[in-house]
C-alpha cells in the first residue's frame, strides 16, 4: 500500500475540518513532522499540472485526482513555513499557507466552495461567546441540516430536469405489419419508440427464439446488433432508421418511422 493510500484511510477515519472558499482567499492550515496533511479539493486538480511548493527543499508534496498532501522535511526555522497552490480542472486557484506545528488535533482538511456562514451568522457567532457548547453545537448542527436540504433540492430539481428534457425527445409514431407465417404469434409487438438515440420495441410476448434485426443502409442490407431484456420484454436497438425488419425463419415484421426528420416528439 502507498503513503498516499494510508493516508487517506488515516483521513477517512476521523472527520475533516471543512474549509469555506472564495476566489482569491488564501487558507492557513496546519502540518507537523513526519505526518503528511491531507487537502481534499472541491475538484480535480488540472491535468498536466502540479500544485506549486513554495519551499519546496524543506517540505515534501504530492497529489492525486482532488486530493493533495504536504509535510515539512525540517525543523529547521527556514522550514517553519512554506505556500502550497493548487489549480483545479475548472481554472480555479486554491492556496495555502502551511504552517509547520507540533501535534496536530486534525490532519485532513476539506475544501467547500463558498463561506460557511453568512454575514448575519458570524454576527450571532460573534455575539455568542458566552453561549455554551451544546447552543454553539446546536447551531453548528442547524446549518448543516439547512446546507444537506438545499443540496437535496438541487438534486431533485436536476432530475426532474434531465426527465423533462427527455420526454421530449421520445418519438412514438412508429407503423409496422406482419407477413409470412404466425410463427411468433399474433399482436407480437406491442410498441415502438425512440429517444433520438436508441430504438425500443417492446413486444406483448417472446415465446419464441430472439428476433434478428435488419436494416438497409447505403443500399445494402445489415444486421443490426440488437439486445433483449427479459424482465420488460424489450429489444433495444443503438440508433435509429427509416425502416427496418425483425426476422424469425419466414416470418418478418416490418417496421417504419414516420418522419425521418425530427429528433423526437412526445
Amino acid at each position: 500500500m502507498t503513503l498516499i493510500s494510508l493516508v487517506s484511510l488515516n483521513a477517512n477515519a476521523t472527520e475533516c475540518q471543512r474549509l469555506g472558499h472564495s476566489d482569491g482567499q488564501t487558507h492557513e492550515i496546519g502540518a507537523s513532522l513526519f505526518s503528511y496533511t491531507h487537502i481534499i479539493l472541491p475538484e480535480n486538480v488540472m491535468k498536466k499540472t502540479k500544485p506549486l511548493v513554495g519551499n519546496k527543499e524543506l517540505w515534501s508534496a504530492d497529489s492525486a485526482g482532488p486530493h493533495l498532501y504536504i509535510k515539512p522535511d525540517s525543523d529547521t526555522p527556514l522550514g517553519r513555513t512554506t505556500s502550497y497552490s493548487a489549480v483545479g480542472e475548472s481554472g480555479k486557484s486554491y492556496d495555502f499557507k502551511v504552517v509547520r506545528q507540533g501535534q496536530l488535533d486534525n490532519y485532513c482538511y476539506r475544501v467547500s466552495e463558498g463561506e460557511l456562514f453568512s454575514d448575519e451568522e458570524r454576527q450571532v457567532l460573534s455575539e455568542s461567546k458566552n453561549q455554551s457548547p451544546d447552543e454553539l453545537a446546536s447551531l453548528w448542527k442547524e446549518k448543516y441540516v439547512k446546507q444537506q436540504s438545499q443540496a437535496k433540492e438541487e438534486q431533485q430539481k436536476a432530475v426532474i430536469d434531465a426527465l423533462r428534457r427527455y420526454r421530449y425527445q421520445i418519438y412514438t409514431r412508429y407503423d409496422w405489419n406482419k407477413s409470412g407465417s404466425s410463427f411468433i404469434g399474433k399482436d407480437f409487438i406491442a410498441d415502438v419508440y425512440d429517444d433520438g438515440r436508441f430504438t425500443y420495441i417492446r413486444v406483448n410476448q417472446q415465446n419464441r427464439g430472439l428476433m434478428m434485426v435488419e436494416a438497409t443502409l447505403e443500399g445494402q442490407t445489415e444486421l443490426i446488433e440488437a439486445k433483449y431484456d427479459t424482465l420488460n420484454k424489450m429489444y433495444t436497438i443503438s440508433g435509429i432508421f427509416p425502416e427496418f425488419t425483425m426476422k424469425y425463419g419466414n416470418t418478418k415484421v416490418q417496421i417504419q418511422r414516420a418522419n425521418n426528420e425530427t429528433a423526437g416528439e412526445y
